[in-house]
């Protein structure tokens, strides 16, 4: 029995389309589905690294920015704590977002590194309070670089120390924006 050109070659690439229709519209409708969902649990994270790294914060005003060299985000503690800021650079797997608490006077209470990107167990040792504590009471920048990076995840935690050294080298001017 031999196949008609249509069983042979049409057929197939019409079945394969019509998979191809049904799960791309399957993969919109959960994305629909499940965008707000990821969105506010990416917001609730936010805040809650923003109350971590600056102790006792309850709410914050987003401060513009955008005129600032190296910094992502910046709030005002609504109560006078402080500011916390955001930076990301660059870090072996990926961009390292670091996020700093600063009291008023431009002091560092608080850090946290997401260093998910990174490789486990290596770049992520970017991201440990061990880490991390070197640069909690640093006010300059210059104090920052002289942090030392930690071996065989260079790339990692040089990406935190240019993070935390950009946010401290512009908080006058994050101070400035806070004053708009």
């Amino acid at each position: 029995m031999t196949k008609t050109a249509f069983q042979e070659y049409i057929k197939p690439i019409v079945v394969l389309v019509a998979i191809c229709l049904v799960v791309s519209f399957l993969l919109a409708f959960t994305n629909k589905i499940t965008a707000p969902i990821v969105e506010e649990n990416a917001r609730q994270e936010a805040i809650r690294t923003r109350q971590e790294v600056l102790p006792g914060s309850t709410s914050f005003t987003e401060l513009d920015v955008s005129g600032i060299s190296g910094v992502e985000s910046a709030f005002r503690e609504d109560g006078g704590l402080g500011y916390v800021v955001s930076a990301g650079y660059k870090g072996y797997g990926g961009i390292v977002t670091v996020t700093v608490g600063l009291d008023n006077d431009g002091k560092v209470v608080g850090i946290s590194a997401n260093v998910s990107s990174e490789t486990k167990g290596i770049g992520s040792k970017a991201g440990q309070e061990s880490y991390l504590s070197n640069y909690k009471d640093l006010v300059t920048a210059a104090a920052a670089q002289q942090v030392d990076t930690i071996s065989n995840a260079t790339y990692s935690s040089t990406a935190v120390r240019n993070g935390v050294s950009a946010i401290l080298e512009n908080f006058e001017s994050i101070k400035g924006a806070a004053q708009k």
